[in-house]
């Protein structure tokens, strides 16, 4: 209404995530943790029956601006880092995740302490903004098959290898602008605009235009202090007050919402696809051979048992993840190509002759 747009809108159910995500994965052609792509894919679609072929996003203003809670937990982590048992500290959590721990009993809570809790005073490591995430994420290994983390075990700690990479005078950056390099490094090029943006938008010929990610923007965005991209608790600071005369203030001001689509219940439960059952079964992980047969089985009697309502975000990411390498094996290597190529008549024609 403030703008007089002119919107369409697509539902996106958790069938439709389930019926699509095949054809996600043949977009995507890598492993995913979460299905956060699909109703991209289906927005892209939205777009191109809207006969528009090129469209502007918002990517990376998140990342050079600083607007993901990653960078708040970093500064509040470290904050509480001066004063390990402090009791009020981690209460600053709450202003992060506040739909999180108004709904929480008192178990809840000191897990959710406890999450954050861990390596909390590891301060000095260059990648402690992300530290904990990836050490959680970690823990999915233990679903890989025998051989395969006897394989993975001989090659150095994803960490080690990340901090080899790194500048020379990395440590002599605020640690703000270390986590958003991290972020930029190691998410924003791999998935959001490589899995989740690119890939899907192109699925229906859709070419995305990202101008936070201008070269000029970056460098400009960089070489503020870094108060100015996170003023306290405040995320995209300068951005916010670039726009006060731009935006109203009710959308300005508004807590910041996480892009989120369900996980496991679009694979199990009333309307599962089929195919999930025939790529989970205990006989097609042995044959693939990247996962562990029986706790592969143990997870997806979990699910069938619960309908897909999984409480644990790692076991609806180990889903995500196992079911997404599955379909890659089939897609690329089983089935390799799942849609009909229409050849062009010269190379008809040439292969006559030969």
């Amino acid at each position: 209404m403030a703008f007089e747009t002119d919107h369409r809108t697509v539902l996106c159910s958790e069938q439709d995530i389930g019926e699509i995500f095949p054809r996600v994965i043949w977009h995507t052609e890598t492993p995913i943790l979460r299905t956060a792509t699909a109703p991209l894919f289906m927005l892209s679609e939205l777009v191109r029956k809207n006969d528009f072929k090129v469209v502007l996003t918002d990517e990376g203003a998140d990342e050079v601006f600083a607007g993901y809670n990653i960078f708040k937990e970093d500064r509040v982590r470290r904050f509480w880092a001066r004063q390990p048992n402090s009791k009020l500290r981690p209460m600053l959590l709450e202003r992060l995740y506040p739909y999180v721990f108004s709904q929480a009993n008192a178990g809840a809570r000191a897990f959710f302490e406890g999450f954050f809790r861990k390596n909390l005073t590891q301060v000095n490591s260059p990648a402690y903004s992300h530290l904990i995430r990836w050490n959680n994420t970690a823990l999915l290994k233990a679903f890989f098959s025998d051989e395969l983390q006897g394989m993975i075990g001989k090659l150095p700690d994803f960490v080690e290898r990340f901090v080899s990479t790194l500048p020379s005078d990395f440590m002599s950056w605020d640690s703000l602008s270390r986590a958003q390099y991290t972020e930029m490094t190691i998410f924003l090029s791999n998935y959001l605009l490589s899995s989740q943006g690119d890939r899907m938008a192109m699925g229906h010929s859709v070419d995305g235009r990202f101008p936070f990610l201008d070269h000029r923007i970056v460098e400009f965005a960089c070489s503020m202090p870094p108060k100015y991209r996170l003023n306290g608790l405040k995320e995209k600071f300068i951005l916010k007050e670039a726009s006060r005369d731009l935006i109203p203030s009710e959308l300005r001001r508004r807590p910041k919402q996480p892009y989120r689509a369900p996980i496991s219940r679009c694979f199990f439960g009333k309307g599962s696809p089929d195919y999930v059952g025939e790529l989970l079964s205990e006989e097609a992980i042995r044959r693939a051979g990247y996962f562990h047969p029986k706790k592969v089985g143990r997870l997806v009697a979990k699910c069938e048992r619960q309908e897909g309502h999984l409480a644990s975000e790692r076991e609806n990411m180990a889903v995500v993840g196992i079911l997404s390498t599955q379909l890659l094996d089939y897609l690329f290597f089983r089935d390799f190509p799942p849609y009909s190529i229409h050849e062009p008549e010269d190379v008809q024609v040439y292969r006559q002759a030969v």
